[in-house]
C-alpha cells in the first residue's frame, strides 16, 4: 500500500503503542511541531492501562492510582488546557492498608501525624524513626526523581557522573536493607519496602533508590481518576487528536523499514506503511530489537547479552464482582502471606508459584462509588508470580490459582466470598507476552536493580539506530506510571538534540549499552 503521511513539510514522528508512555511522548512531540502518527495494535488505548469489561462492568486492567498528577497537568498545559477540565482526581485515603498474618494491620495514610500514630500503635517506640526514614527517602527523591528522572543517559560517562552521589546515598543497598536501618518490627519493614514490588522489583534486590516512591506519594498524593484510569487515557487520546495528532488503532507493527542505520518507516501487519523521520516505541525494547529489525549474525551476537538481563516478576490478576458490597475493605489492601523473603525467593530465584501468596487487592468503589456495580461490589486482586521463564503451564494453572486466591481472601478478609462471588476473569503472564509484547511475560520489563537502573537500563535512544527512541517501563527512569511518563520527557530532550540542534552532548554509539547489567 502507499505510504500514509501527513502531507506537509513537517518532520514526521511515528509513535508505536498508545500506553501512558506512548501517549505522553506523542503529545510532547506534537507540541514541538512534529507531524505525529500514533499507532496502536489494539482497538482501544492504554496498553497496561487498558480497561476490561466483565458482564457489562468496567475494570481498570492495570494501574489503579495516579501518584504524580503534575506530570499529566504539564501535558495539557503544553496545549493551553487544564487537566481538571477533563479529568477529576479523587484522593485515596488511606493510601494503603497492610494486612499481616497475625491479624494486625497498618494503615499508610497521607499525613506524617497519622503514619507516626499508626507506627506507634503497631510497634510502640518506633514512631519517631519515621521522620528519619522520610528524610532519607526525600533525599532519594530529590536526586533520583527531581534531578535524574528526565536526564538522558546515553553514554557510560553519564552514569559515571552520578555514581558518586548514588553511592553516597547508599543506593547499592536494597530497599529492604534501607528500611531496616530505621525499623525493627518486621511488619514495618515489609510495609515500607513492599512498594518496590509495585514496579516489579524484589525488595531484597531492588535498589534503595526506589525509596523515592514513598517520598513521591507523600509529596504529590495518591489519587484515583473518577470513572477509572481509562478516563485519563481517553482524555489524553482526545487531547492528541484535538490538536492535530493522528491516532490509528488496529495497526500492529510487523517490522521497521531501514535505510542504512536509520528507521525510515513502520510497516504494519495490516499492510500499511508509515514513513518516519523518527520513530518512538512504547513496546519493550527487547521485543523491538528481536522482532522488528533485521540484523546480521554479528549484530545478533553483540546483542545476545540482552536476553540475559534480569526480568521483573510476572503477574496473575483476578477481576471479580460480588453480589454484596464490602464497605469495610479499603481502596488498596496488601495482604501479606506467612513468609516474605521465602515467597520472593520462590518467585524471583526458583521461578516457582508459591503456595503462600501475598496479594494486592483493589476496591475502587471505596473511593469512587461509580466503579461498583449497581448491586454488589467489584475488585481486582494481583498476585506476584514468576514470569514465563518459570515454564509454568498457565492454561492449567490459572483456574487453580484463581481458586487459591479466593480461598486466601475468604480466610483473611471476606469470609463469605465463595458464596458472594458473581463473575470472574483472570490474566496471566501469557497475556503480557501475547497482548503487550513483553517477551518473557514480565509485568514491568527488566527488574529495577541498581545495575539495571538509569543509564544501565535500555537506552531511551538506540545506540545503533540514531532515530529510534524508546519510552516505557524498560528504559530510564523505569516502571510505574510516573517513571513511564517521565521517559517521554527524556525522549523529548533526545529528539531535540538529534533534530533541532539543541546544544547538548551527542549520543555516542555503545553496542555494550547493557553489558554491565547482567
Amino acid at each position: 500500500m502507499t505510504a500514509l503521511s501527513q502531507g506537509n513539510s513537517k518532520l514526521r514522528a511515528v509513535v508505536v503503542g498508545a500506553g501512558f508512555g506512548g501517549l505522553a511522548v506523542a503529545l510532547r512531540l506534537l507540541a514541538r511541531g512534529y507531524a505525529v502518527d500514533l499507532l496502536e495494535k489494539h482497538t482501544d488505548l492504554g496498553g497496561r492501562a487498558r480497561t476490561f469489561e466483565l458482564e457489562g462492568h468496567k475494570f481498570d486492567a492495570g494501574p489503579t492510582v495516579i501518584t504524580a498528577p503534575f506530570l499529566f497537568s504539564e501535558l495539557f498545559e503544553r496545549f493551553g488546557e487544564n487537566l481538571q477540565d477533563h479529568v477529576t482526581l479523587l484522593p485515596v485515603a488511606p493510601f494503603y492498608r497492610m494486612e499481616f498474618v497475625d491479624g494486625s494491620h497498618f494503615d499508610y495514610g497521607d499525613t506524617t501525624e497519622s503514619i507516626v500514630a499508626e507506627i506507634e500503635r503497631l510497634s510502640p517506640g518506633e514512631g519517631g524513626k519515621y521522620l528519619e526514614f522520610l528524610a532519607a527517602a526525600e533525599a532519594m527523591y530529590e536526586r533520583g526523581f527531581v534531578e535524574l528522572a528526565t536526564q538522558p543517559f546515553t553514554r557510560v560517562t553519564d552514569m559515571l557522573e552520578v555514581l558518586p552521589d548514588l553511592l553516597r546515598l547508599r543506593a547499592d543497598r536494597s530497599i529492604y536493607q534501607f528500611v531496616s536501618r530505621f525499623f525493627q518490627d518486621e511488619r514495618l519493614r515489609k510495609a515500607f519496602s513492599v512498594p518496590s514490588l509495585l514496579v516489579g522489583g524484589n525488595p531484597f534486590r531492588t535498589s534503595s533508590l526506589y525509596a523515592l516512591i514513598h517520598a513521591l506519594e507523600r509529596k504529590a498524593g495518591v489519587w484515583y481518576v473518577q470513572g477509572g484510569t481509562g478516563v485519563l487515557i481517553d482524555a489524553l487520546g482526545k487531547l492528541f487528536e484535538r490538536h492535530g495528532g493522528r491516532l490509528l488503532t488496529g495497526q500492529s507493527v510487523e517490522r521497521l523499514a531501514m535505510t542504512g542505520s536509520r528507521v525510515s518507516a513502520a510497516l504494519t501487519e495490516q499492510g500499511d506503511r508509515f514513513d518516519a523521520d523518527l520513530l518512538v516505541s512504547n513496546a519493550d525494547p527487547l521485543y523491538v530489537y528481536d522482532n522488528w529489525i533485521a540484523r546480521t549474525s554479528l549484530q545478533k551476537l553483540a546483542d545476545s547479552h540482552r536476553g540475559r538481563l534480569k526480568q521483573s516478576m510476572g503477574l496473575f490478576v483476578l477481576y471479580f464482582t460480588t453480589h454484596r458490597t464490602y464497605p469495610d475493605i479499603e481502596h488498596h489492601t496488601i495482604v501479606f502471606g506467612e513468609t516474605f523473603r521465602e515467597i520472593l525467593s520462590q518467585i524471583f530465584d526458583q521461578r516457582e508459584v508459591p503456595d503462600d501468596l501475598s496479594l494486592y487487592l483493589h476496591r475502587p468503589g471505596a473511593t469512587d462509588p461509580s466503579m461498583a456495580p449497581e448491586v454488589g461490589d467489584a475488585f481486582y486482586v494481583l498476585a506476584p508470580v514468576p514470569n514465563l521463564q518459570g515454564g509454568q503451564h498457565w492454561e492449567q494453572l490459572a483456574p487453580v490459582l484463581e481458586q487459591r486466591i479466593i480461598e486466601i481472601l475468604a480466610a483473611r478478609l471476606m469470609p463469605d466470598l465463595p458464596q458472594q462471588l458473581r463473575a470472574t476473569r483472570n490474566i496471566s503472564p501469557v497475556y503480557f507476552k501475547d497482548e503487550l509484547n513483553s517477551p518473557y511475560g514480565s509485568g514491568f520489563s527488566i527488574a529495577p536493580t541498581l545495575t539495571q537502573s538509569a543509564g544501565l537500563r535500555f537506552h531511551n535512544q538506540s545506540p545503533r539506530y540514531p532515530n529510534l527512541f524508546f519510552v516505557g517501563a524498560g528504559v530510564h527512569p523505569g516502571a510505574g506510571v510516573p517513571g513511564v511518563v517521565c521517559s517521554a520527557g527524556v525522549v523529548e530532550r533526545l529528539v531535540d538534540r538529534a533534530f533541532m540542534n539543541t546544544p547538548a552532548p551527542d549520543v555516542q554509539d555503545d553496542e555494550s549499552e547493557m553489558s554491565s547489567a547482567r
